[in-house]
């Protein structure tokens, strides 16, 4: 009886010292991941080539192509989306969690940065600069303000037709993340009696209600959504903030000299763009918005069929990355998103590695990939077994994994965001700053809910 009482005793002592040593990881890698990101925030602005707030992100070819570039060339890429992915996700943390008020002065400079990309009641991807060097021509000299175009600051573009089209229209990704992060900075300011110089936010529904997949305004009929079964004119949330032109099978051939362009031509419907927008209004109360249903049903309807969820989202080429903007989108109160999160949760689960992870066609993506299960599985609300076990596996697996340099830790960047159709898998952006920031919300959310 003695034996079984020290044996017992032991045992229990040995699980409460593993809990506490999970628990001590799990702590020590969130203030390494927070010390990350505020010491490679880009601190002042250097000409064109890197802004004051922003993280690094970096825009890379998978493979080799005419125009766009050799296989593995990359370049740092200033850009509005990667900033807004970290700014959002931190804001969200701190106004949960007011101990992680060290991100403040970074979420200050990542504000000022945001507001750079705005351009009328809309945002855009990139900043508007002079024509590139290695695109120069004489005339560009005479009157250089006229040729100003929306560009990357650095990769090069071989062709004059893709250097046109990087000059681009405001779109509803980042319209509908930029007002949310002057939504958060707000609340942020309010909370912490900062002082505040933002007016009043006023989201501009009714631009999102005009671009929607009407016959009124999408006209083109062969285009990515066509092929994947989204050509049908649904209502919901168009990707760009213009008209599509009359179909013509070479138009895209020929992008305007002066004005933005479509890319390739066409205004798509992309699903995790809806999830984006339908965030944007719940946050404004405008759950009334012509669309707003409509887009609800879009991703529910891509959610519940397993060919689709992966194919709905034209610029997010990372797998479960649609599954993790429509479970943050529940978190937020989008209820209407509920039914279908909550039926896609065995699907996620059942796509879990044995080591914990989740990957799919990229290389280097498995981090990224499992931050989005992870948080998915968290942001869906439920606590049965099998969910709970596979959080933990995830978890476990990105701590293991973690790369240290100093007292920093970080997670090596995986695919965020592409160029579309027809370079959705070889034309990305990656970024080790947005898959740290998804990392670092996966383990601060985890604490949440082991002590709930």
């Amino acid at each position: 009886m003695k034996r079984l009482m020290i044996f017992i005793f032991s045992f229990l002592i040995f699980n409460i010292s593993q809990a506490q040593n999970f628990s001590d990881s799990i702590n020590h890698s969130i203030d390494g991941a927070i010390n990350f990101l505020i010491n490679t925030q880009q601190k002042e602005t250097i000409g064109t080539d890197y802004y004051k707030g922003e993280w690094p992100s970096f825009l890379t070819q998978l493979k080799s192509s005419v125009y766009m570039g050799s296989q593995g060339d990359s370049a740092y890429d200033s850009n509005c989306y990667s900033s807004l992915m970290v700014h959002n996700t931190l804001c969200e943390i701190v106004l949960r969690h007011p101990e992680y008020s060290q991100l403040l002065p970074a979420l200050g400079l990542s504000y000022n940065n945001i507001k750079s990309y705005k351009r009328g009641d809309g945002f855009v991807f990139w900043h508007e600069l002079p024509p590139a060097q290695w695109w120069n021509k004489k005339r560009f000299s005479k009157n250089p303000q006229r040729y100003h175009a929306t560009r990357p600051n650095h990769y090069q573009y071989k062709g004059n037709a893709l250097n046109k089209y990087a000059n681009i229209f405001n779109d509803a990704d980042d319209t509908s993340l930029g007002y949310m992060a002057y939504l958060n900075s707000k609340k942020i300011n309010h909370k912490f009696n900062i002082s505040d110089t933002i007016t009043s936010v006023s989201f501009p529904d009714t631009l999102f209600s005009h671009w929607r997949n009407t016959r009124k305004v999408r006209r083109s009929f062969s285009n990515y959504n066509l092929t994947y079964g989204y050509a049908r004119h649904t209502g919901a949330f168009l990707t760009w903030f213009h008209r599509e032109p009359v179909y013509n099978p070479l138009g895209f051939l020929f992008p305007s000299k002066k004005k933005p362009n479509l890319p390739m031509g066409v205004n798509n419907v992309d699903c995790v763009v809806n999830c984006n927008v339908v965030r944007a209004l719940n946050a404004f109360g405008l759950q009334s918005t012509k669309g707003y249903q409509e887009a609800c049903s879009l991703i529910s309807h891509a959610l519940t069929h397993e060919k689709r969820c992966f194919r709905c989202g034209i610029y997010y080429p990372s797998e479960f990355t649609l599954h993790y903007f429509a479970s943050k989108a529940l978190s937020e109160g989008v209820h209407e998103l509920n039914d279908a999160v909550k039926q896609s949760v065995p699907f996620i689960i059942s796509s879990q590695n044995a080591d914990g992870s989740w990957r799919d066609r990229f290389q280097e993506n498995e981090f990224h990939l499992t931050a989005l299960g992870v948080n998915s599985l968290l942001n869906s609300g439920l606590k049965s077994d099998s969910v709970l076990a596979a959080i933990e596996s995830g978890i476990k697996f990105l701590l293991v994994n973690k790369k240290q340099k100093d007292e920093n830790y970080f997670w090596t960047g995986g695919i965020f965001f592409s160029a579309g159709e027809p370079l959705r898998f070889t034309h990305v952006w990656r970024s080790d700053a947005v898959t740290t920031a998804l990392v670092l919300e996966a383990f601060i959310h985890y604490k949440e809910s082991i002590k709930g």
